[in-house]
């Protein structure tokens, strides 16, 4: 109950982003379109109106040490799980990248947002490229 602003601030993240056509899983993704009608989509956090229905249950994996320490968590694990999930073949090889892309815009853009980071970003990107090219660099090949 102490994360779910949390999880409805994603939610609403989600939604917007999903309207802006920026998910590459989504069906209506221009990459995956098929005709001109839109599909519905498939929400990753579909659960945002569930504050009132917490039933005290949950999934016993990694993060219970952290909430026997205190520690507030954000789970969010798919369900159904895969049916790879926690046997030998869950690897990277059964990860859809499109899906990963847009987790991690997801979950970048709700950082930004929580962290208030708006208009600390240059929105245009060649003004930004430029910036680059005027930076002196080094012959370092690593960070």
């Amino acid at each position: 109950m102490t994360t779910h602003w949390t999880y409805t601030a994603m939610a609403d993240a989600e939604s917007r982003l999903r309207k802006l056509g920026q998910f590459k899983s989504s069906p209506n993704h221009p990459s995956k379109r098929s005709s001109e009608h839109r599909q519905p989509e498939p929400m990753f956090l579909y659960e945002a109106g569930k504050a009132d229905r917490f039933r005290g249950g949950m999934v016993q994996d990694d993060h219970l040490p952290f909430m026997a320490r205190g520690v507030e968590i954000l789970h969010m694990i798919p369900t159904p799980f895969p049916a790879v999930w926690h046997t030998i073949n869950d690897d990277g090889a059964h990860l859809d990248l499109a899906t990963v892309e847009d987790w991690a815009i997801l979950t970048t853009a709700f950082a930004a947002e929580w962290m208030d980071l708006e208009g600390f970003f240059d929105a245009t990107p060649q003004r930004a490229a430029s910036a680059m090219d005027k930076r002196e660099v080094d012959d370092k090949s690593e960070l």
